[in-house]
């Protein structure tokens, strides 16, 4: 472990050669004469405690500690005094001094209370760095708060989508939110590709996506990732890898909506294939009824025809009338049987647009 620092400040030369032998088997010792001098080191190095003798020749201690807290110096100050007044205690403690050490003393004195300052220094560095550990989880936290937040935010939107259009919007829009850069493909039939802002791909980027498309889940090459799905990729043009953190962070939630954007392109998809097959059905039913309503018509009047040349012709074939009845009840009947076959092919129709009804209001 290494030896914390101590500076010490003071005129007398001699009483700064002797602190450094006292102080040197537990601290690195540096000393300084004048203010000047150690206002000029501390363009390099910053100490963890610094013995400041009150009267320097050049500025006072008291001015030159109130100095170095205003500009954000982090030492405590251990002051050396030959004035050991409570006024001279009270200066020392508003000008941002930590303990207070009047001359003469006795060297154990000094080193006891140089220990002193030495662990309120080191205990003074160990709870900054835990707030700022504290500060760092917490606005990490928020952060993956806020990403996953937005990553729920498109799943609930994915499922509003009724076209790839619409999904690639939502896609953008949670990639605006993520502060990545992105390009989307989508291949059902023929490869589609969208851009922010409906502006046109590349023709390197559509390259990329031909070339690197069964490059697995995700494909890193310099500061991009390809994030592939069977149906689906998005090229992220700046991951931030200079934060490894964030950076795995953002492949996690990348790996997510993947998956996402695959099973509603899917869905899409299917209701566009089960819409186009509900479009034919409709289709065909409405030629099926409009050749029944035609041959209906024409049946008709060919039945009428022929029940009313069969009446005319009774009295040519000689008949009685009960042949006359018989015969008559004969044709009717089929006639009604005909009719019946008819009607049955409508009930069908309307069972079959009942369905149909009931698919679409299903999807």
């Amino acid at each position: 472990m290494s030896k914390q620092t101590v500076w010490v400040v003071d005129d007398d030369r001699d009483y700064c050669q002797l602190i450094a032998e006292v102080l040197e088997d537990d601290f690195e010792v540096k000393t300084f004469h004048a203010a000047r001098d150690y206002e000029l080191a501390l363009e390099d190095a910053h100490p963890e405690v610094v013995l400041m003798d009150i009267n320097l020749p050049d500025k006072d201690g008291i001015t030159l500690c109130k100095e170095l807290v205003a500009n954000g110096t982090d030492s405590s100050v251990l002051f050396v005094s030959g004035m050991n007044t409570l006024d001279e205690r009270l200066r020392a403690y508003d000008a941002g001094g930590v303990d207070f050490i009047a001359k003469p003393f006795e060297l154990k004195e000094l080193i006891a209370k140089t220990n002193a300052v030495a662990a309120y220094q080191s205990r003074k560095k160990m709870l900054m760095q835990s707030e700022s550990m504290s500060r760092n989880m917490a606005f990490q936290s928020m952060t993956e708060s806020s990403q996953y937040g937005s990553v729920m935010q498109f799943f609930r939107q994915c499922f509003l989508c009724q076209s790839y259009d619409d999904l690639a919007q939502a896609f953008f829009d949670v990639m605006q939110q993520l502060n990545l850069k992105t390009c989307l493909e989508i291949r059902v039939g023929e490869p589609k590709y969208y851009v922010p802002e409906n502006s046109a791909i590349s023709p390197i980027e559509a390259n990329i996506f031909e070339l690197l498309d069964k490059q697995g889940r995700l494909f890193d090459f310099g500061s991009r990732t390809i994030c592939n799905d069977k149906h689906v990729s998005f090229l992220i043009k700046n991951m931030p890898l200079d934060d490894e953190v964030l950076y795995g962070r953002l492949r996690d939630v990348i790996a997510v909506i993947i998956e996402g954007l695959e099973a509603r392109v899917l869905d899409i998809q299917r209701q566009q294939t089960l819409q186009m097959v509900l479009d034919k059905i409709q289709s065909l039913l409405s030629g099926v009824k409009q050749s029944i309503m035609e041959n209906d018509k024409r049946f008709s009047k060919a039945l009428t025809n022929i029940t009313t040349d069969i009446r005319s012709s009774f009295h040519v074939l000689d008949m009685t009338l009960e042949q006359e009845d018989y015969f008559s009840t004969l044709v009717e009947r089929h006639l009604k049987e005909a009719n019946s076959a008819g009607d049955a092919f409508v009930r069908l129709q309307r069972s079959l647009n009942s369905v149909i009804s009931e698919i679409e209001a299903k999807q």
